[in-house]
């Protein structure tokens, strides 16, 4: 159970780090944009969805230290930044379910309802908005974001992005 709660707890982080709607060098955490309901107290203190990197990578390292060295288990999900960015562009989303779900070829292989850990062959989030009154909402296609590519084996092979923990801002 501690494994998918910080295995979600990384997906929440890097949902909101790819939902930043500009992210261009000039453009601090600490200024909010126009239209951002985020106020810049918010961003520092108990009532912040935003941790430090260092609480950050405390708990990452004790999600990845579980798994050993030899663990083929999911250490995260990638997500499409432009497919969520136009999700999250209907301003009545004001909060975003991320939900452990199989993947569809996993219970066409006659899996359905059999445990799978964190196989990242079995294991895929459906990423769902839903408004103020807690009802979801579905893009104008009725769909509801999928396709998030497990890593390991879809893992960034360079960049920070490549590693495991957050390096400092230099």
């Amino acid at each position: 159970m501690k494994k998918i709660i910080l295995a979600l707890t990384v997906a929440v982080v890097v949902v909101v780090a790819c939902s930043k709607k500009n992210s261009s060098p000039n453009t601090s955490i600490n200024k909010p944009q126009a239209g951002n309901t985020i106020s810049q107290n918010a961003l520092i203190g108990i009532d912040s969805p935003f941790i430090p990197i260092d609480t950050a990578n405390i708990m990452l390292n004790s999600y990845v230290s579980s798994l050993g060295t030899s663990s083929n288990d999911i250490k995260s999900f990638i997500v499409d930044a432009d497919a969520l960015r136009y999700y999250l562009s209907n301003s009545n989303i004001k909060s975003v379910k991320l939900m452990f779900a199989h993947k569809l070829s996993y219970v066409r292989s006659g899996n359905a309802g059999q445990p799978s850990g964190m196989n990242p062959n079995a294991m895929t989030i459906i990423i769902t908005g839903f408004d103020k009154d807690n009802n979801y909402i579905y893009t104008p296609q009725n769909t509801v974001m999928d396709y998030t590519k497990p890593c390991p084996y879809t893992c960034p092979d360079g960049g920070t992005a490549s590693g495991d923990l957050l390096p400092p801002v230099q």
